[in-house]
């Protein structure tokens, strides 16, 4: 073989190992360098996000008082002998007490024990003397008042003991009512918007 024969020879098998290697090179689109790339790596970072829990507000229901109203008493079984009259007393028996609508002027009213700040009062039959109190009544539209009353109006008038007006009973007759409580006392009140409560320790007249 011929020395230009064996030139041309290895000129074309220099060429080829080029070609391959370039082929080679040119697959992953990695620069000439020859690096080979790796998959792509994804670098993700995870936040914990943390929800608080919906608080709920409970609203408690509104506090609603009651006041009782008291249970209506029979008006016959305290009524007196006389036309329009009705005598009771107090549970203690320190009261003795009447609701009387048989004359012109209806009037609530009771006789006991009378707390010691309760003003002095004209006398009865002496209306120029200022004494202690005997009584307190409230009488159509007027303002409930203490007096001092010359016979014991607001007892039954034959003497005869009343019964009791039990606490938490109103007795009612007419625009009248009276009704005890065993705290407060006695208390008579009219329609009119007067009355008065009374204990042996305190008092209120409206």
């Amino acid at each position: 073989m011929t020395y230009t024969v064996r030139a041309v020879l290895l000129f074309a098998a220099v060429a080829m190992v080029a070609g391959v290697a370039g082929c080679a090179r040119s697959v992953d689109g990695s620069p000439e360098t020859g690096a080979v790339a790796g998959p792509a790596t994804t670098s993700a970072t995870s936040s914990a996000v943390t929800t608080a829990p919906k608080t709920t507000t409970t609203t408690a229901p509104r506090s609603t008082t009651t006041t009782a109203t008291p249970a209506p008493a029979d008006p016959q079984a305290f009524a007196g002998t006389a036309a329009g009259s009705y005598y009771f007393t107090t549970p203690s028996t320190k009261f003795h007490c009447a609701i009387l609508t048989g004359g012109d002027l209806p009037t609530a009213g009771c006789h006991g024990p009378m707390p010691a700040s309760a003003p002095k009062v004209p006398g009865a039959g002496a209306s120029g003397t200022a004494v202690t109190p005997n009584a307190i009544e409230v009488t159509g539209g007027r303002p409930g008042q203490f007096a001092s009353a010359g016979d014991p109006r607001f007892y039954p008038l034959d003497g005869s003991a009343a019964p009791a007006l039990s606490y938490g009973r109103a007795l009612q007759v007419n625009d009248l009512t009276c009704l005890v409580d065993e705290a407060a006392g006695v208390t008579c009140r009219s329609e009119a918007g007067h009355g008065f409560t009374l204990s042996d320790s305190a008092f209120r007249v409206w």
